[in-house]
């Protein structure tokens, strides 16, 4: 069935237009169409690993590792990241088994998706940040990861990726190089990590792959139950109706989307420094969404007990123009002040079908009840019919371009539709 992308295309076209002015000069360009799919499919570093010390060995283990990573995405369909790591070291292995659960468990949600979420192609950027050699020899080595993607149901639309951060431990052995340790800052191995060192307390290095295969099909089982739950509301969006704009004040959708996309970039993380930065704090996620909001119009609430504000970096609950609200920062407290604002300020429908969003509305990830992620809408992608298929969305930490919603290694979604503001 054929897909267009309807709601916000010059979204897409803001992306190549940045990095055509410069803004971003190592971007990744586009393809040739001659190209072969292998040289779509590379692993790049963009500075020089000699300033940090690190030599040609160990930085050949970092990439054959996210070529495999990208690999088994590119193709879900599993492949061997442990062969990377020491396995007879105790942290080597444990760390070894983290990163395959959450390969496998991101292989495994993207699968269970409608949209076909295979990638025919992909650039990962490496851009060295630091490198220290330990006490016992070991070298630990600090990234950062960029990539653009290119999703099958989707093909020729680039979706990007920035800011991710790694750390690498590795150990070399004559000529042989071996991960000791990894971590990396990202949504679905943070899920696995997180939960693997709740669930592991005491437990002994016998016991790893059986709490991880635990925690994988537990996460599995329920992200089957929600992608469930959003074909049936996706089956029932066309008998949805748009709801009344209850409000006083359109929404300046087109100036919200332009300013996501002028605060993301494809290879390096940016940001307004007009406004506090919370990625150290949980993640910048609902400050940007905030921000986009106000530049599409929306104003600043201090009146009553639901705020969102912005003036300061301080918490302030006060009914002053002066430092900010929870709901500005915060995915639960946004979700709240949008949900039941009256008067003045914000006018938001959080009961709508998701499949009626527009560009510009929200979305929230979550997982067993959580709600922890904030992205606004740049896109929305349709089927021939004019359903909606999926969207496109950007986000703070990680940052993320014209990203498929239903990429995330999150599987649960709600729709915050914005419909204005009140006097």
């Amino acid at each position: 069935m054929a897909v267009f992308i309807v709601a916000g295309s010059a979204a897409v076209r803001h992306v190549t237009s940045a990095l055509a002015a410069g803004r971003s000069a190592e971007a990744p360009v586009e393809e040739d169409a001659t190209d072969s799919s292998e040289d779509k499919k590379k692993v790049v570093v963009r500075n020089s690993r000699t300033a940090y010390g690190i030599d040609s060995g160990e930085e050949d283990t970092i990439r054959d590792y996210l070529d495999t990573w990208f690999g088994a995405l590119a193709d879900l369909s599993e492949q061997d990241v442990t062969q990377y790591f020491d396995l007879s070291d105790s942290q080597g292995a444990v760390s070894a088994a983290i990163d395959q659960t959450a390969l496998s468990f991101l292989v495994g949600v993207r699968s269970l998706q409608d949209n076909d979420l295979r990638l025919t192609g992909y650039t990962c950027g490496v851009t060295y940040t630091g490198a220290q050699t330990l006490e016992n020899g070991d070298l630990e080595v600090t990234l950062e990861e960029d990539h653009a993607v290119r999703f099958s149901f989707i093909d020729g639309v680039d979706s990007y990726s920035s800011g991710i951060e790694h750390s690498f431990v590795i150990r070399r052995d004559g000529n042989n190089c071996r991960i000791i340790e990894h971590q990396k800052e990202e949504d679905g191995y943070l899920l696995i990590e997180e939960l693997y060192d709740e669930k592991s307390q005491g437990a002994v290095r016998a016991q790893t792959s059986q709490i991880l295969d635990q925690i994988k099909s537990e996460l599995l089982d329920q992200a089957r139950q929600d992608i469930d739950a959003l074909s049936q509301a996706k089956s029932e969006a066309a008998a949805s109706s748009e709801p009344a704009a209850l409000c006083g004040h359109d929404y300046d959708r087109t100036a919200a989307v332009a300013y996501a996309m002028d605060w993301v970039d494809p290879l390096s993380v940016i940001r307004n420094d007009a406004w506090g930065r919370y990625d150290e704090y949980g993640g910048n996620c609902n400050n940007y969404i905030s921000q986009c909001l106000y530049a599409g119009g929306i104003p600043m609430d201090t009146e009553g007990e639901e705020q969102w504000k912005w003036y300061g970096d301080s918490v302030n609950t006060r009914q002053t123009a002066s430092g900010r609200s929870g709901s500005w920062a915060g995915v639960e407290e946004f979700y709240d002040y949008a949900e039941g604002n009256t008067g003045y300020g914000l006018a938001a429908d959080t009961t709508a079908n998701l499949y009626t969003g527009q560009a510009g509305d929200i979305l929230q990830y979550g997982v067993n009840g959580v709600w922890n992620h904030s992205v606004i809408i740049t896109d929305v992608v349709k089927d021939a019919d004019g359903s909606v298929k999926d969207y496109l969305i950007n986000s703070n930490t990680t940052d993320r371009i014209n990203y498929p919603a239903s990429a995330y290694a999150y599987s649960d979604l709600r729709l915050i539709h914005i419909l204005g503001w009140n006097d």
